[in-house]
């Protein structure tokens, strides 16, 4: 059985993994706040529209060396050479894991995975350039009730998401610049409880 890593684990191991500074805390309500600068750095890796800044993945994933079983969800063309797992996309032209609607996942194993990354479109002009639709961000959350007791989602997206305090609690709150001219998203880590 692997050990349950704290926080403060959490953030070592993030420090030692990138080599960034620390740049996350513990606050005083016990929850991880912070501000990741992403640099100047505009290349992402697949060139798929809305892809994840250089540095994204690799610090998430160094905060969460303990868990073995990743879901994708809005997947798009993610660099799974960075951060393995499955992969969830409405469309099939990104030869997705899961051909599914997120906002439902009824072809997705949810049960087996203990974390999430979801990168939903933040916009109409977003998804016009994703050729769908705005996504009902609870009804999201709502399907992700289906994942096991302790699993985290990590959530990057322009607003909160609603979502059921008895089903989840927000562990972290990062702001993310990925520089000038770029918009400010927040990254919240939930665990299911």
């Amino acid at each position: 059985m692997r050990s349950v890593l704290t926080w403060q684990d959490r953030i070592q191991n993030y420090i030692r993994e990138t080599g960034f500074p620390e740049n996350i805390f513990m606050g005083e309500d016990g929850r991880v706040v912070g501000t990741w600068i992403m640099g100047n750095d505009y290349r992402v890796k697949s060139s798929y529209y809305g892809g994840y800044p250089p540095t994204y993945l690799r610090r998430i994933k160094a905060l969460f060396p303990d868990k073995v079983s990743t879901l994708h969800v809005f997947s798009g063309k993610v660099d799974l050479e960075t951060f393995p797992g499955d992969t969830v996309d409405i469309n099939p032209d990104v030869n997705p894991t899961f051909l599914d609607d997120a906002q439902g996942l009824e072809a997705v194993p949810l049960e087996k995975y203990d974390l999430v990354l979801a990168d939903p479109p933040y916009s109409v002009e977003d998804c016009k350039h994703y050729g769908t639709t705005m996504v009902k961000r609870n009804k999201v959350m709502r399907a992700l009730q289906g994942l096991r007791s302790g699993a985290h989602i990590v959530w990057l997206d322009q607003v909160l998401p609603m979502y059921r305090k008895d089903e989840f609690t927000v562990e972290a709150t990062i702001g993310m610049w990925k520089s000038t001219n770029h918009r400010f998203r927040g990254i919240t880590i939930f665990k299911k409880t």
